[in-house]
């Protein structure tokens, strides 16, 4: 099997059989939906209390911020500001890297990269890097019903979540 090819916006991979594309596709459209369905973060920001009507709580560490929480809007192209919670502020996703690995055998099942206007977004306004972990948990309780022949139900898969975003007051 060969190493991703990561473009902005999609993962490919090169030569492999149908059946392997097939079961990649799978898994990065998993990741998608995980990413921008309800209910998967690992450490939801209790403290700031629940999240509004069509929105998810997500913890971040920024540089220069530390930890925070930010309010995202769920849906499976939402891709708006994130609100910065119990501070002042907002965040504009300039590019992310999703990355999904079962840390029971220590293998990266899928990574997708996308950036705002191809990579072109917001040039000219400083960016912040984050990272966070959006899932972490048994595979069977990954939002999906199809698991890679390789991932057992019971392995501890983790779904992070590193990248930039423009912080405005």
């Amino acid at each position: 099997m060969s190493d991703p090819i990561e473009t902005c916006g999609s993962t490919t991979w090169g030569d492999e059989s149908l059946k392997e594309e097939e079961m990649r596709t799978k898994l990065l459209l998993l990741l998608l939906v995980a990413a921008a369905t309800a209910g998967i973060v690992a450490a939801p920001a209790s403290a700031s209390g629940p999240a509004a009507p069509g929105k998810e709580l997500i913890q971040l560490t920024c540089d220069g911020l530390g930890s925070i929480t930010v309010s995202v809007q769920r849906g499976e192209n939402a891709n708006g500001a994130g609100q910065i919670v119990d501070a002042e502020g907002h965040g504009i996703p300039v590019e992310a890297t999703l990355t999904l690995t079962d840390l029971t055998t220590s293998t990266v099942l899928a990574s997708l990269t996308t950036a705002t206007g191809q990579g072109n977004g917001h040039p000219n306004q400083l960016d912040t890097h984050c990272t966070g972990v959006l899932f972490q948990g048994p595979a069977s309780d990954f939002p999906g019903t199809d698991l890679p022949p390789s991932v057992a139900p019971t392995d501890t898969v983790q779904l992070t979540f590193d990248g930039f975003a423009v912080i405005k007051p």
